[in-house]
């Protein structure tokens, strides 16, 4: 589906998640394409009025090394670990900071029907993120193991959440993959994303 993102998420406050997530890759018939280590840092934002988390839409700007995007999801609810959302990226060429990045979207005014015209942070995520591409029959997943710090109201909290992404494929074969994975790792699947935790201690914090 052309703009949609599948991912199945677990909860990796565990001991040893990770350790337990990649024994599991190893046992089941996916071959692993490729590995990748990058650092992420997402920056939440949000008009004065607070109009994107009235239509449960997060917002971000993301850092990656000298790159950097704006994204917008729909903010659905994550059942039994499996999330679908609508998904938009516009790339942000020439930008070297977060100032910069706010800029580029208030010349904008509005970007896929959303005022991007007054933005401004309400928290920050930072993730480093170890990725292994899956490739099974007729599928292509992206494995993601995060160790994430959130930073709201000059507070931090740390923790870390397991992803698989559908790349290539049918939604159905994802289902499949991500219930062996389950199975063979006994880890949690997630109740909630990253980014609901951050948006719940958002308003937490906020009233303190």
């Amino acid at each position: 589906m052309k703009n949609t993102e599948i991912e199945f998420k677990w909860d990796a406050n565990e001991p040893r998640a990770f350790a337990r997530m990649e024994k599991a890759v190893k046992q089941i018939d996916v071959c692993i394409k490729t590995k990748q280590k990058i650092y992420i840092c997402d920056v939440y934002v949000d008009t004065p009025q607070h109009d994107f988390e009235k239509q449960k839409i997060a917002m971000r700007i993301r850092q990656t090394g000298k790159h950097w995007q704006a994204t917008f999801k729909t903010r659905t609810e994550v059942i039994g670990g499996k999330a679908v959302r609508r998904e938009e990226t516009c790339n942000l060429t020439g930008v070297k900071n977060i100032r910069g990045a706010l800029v580029a979207l208030q010349k904008k005014k509005i970007w896929c029907g959303l005022q991007v015209a007054q933005l401004h942070p309400i928290f920050k995520l930072t993730n480093h993120r170890n990725i292994q591409l899956l490739q099974g029959k007729g599928l292509q997943a992206e494995l993601a193991l995060d160790t994430c710090k959130l930073l709201v109201h000059g507070r931090q909290l740390l923790f870390k959440e397991i992803e698989l992404e559908l790349k290539r494929g049918e939604a159905s074969k994802l289902d499949k993959l991500a219930g062996e994975l389950t199975r063979m790792s006994g880890l949690k699947p997630a109740r909630v994303s990253k980014v609901q935790t951050a948006v719940a201690l958002w308003k937490l914090w906020e009233e303190k």
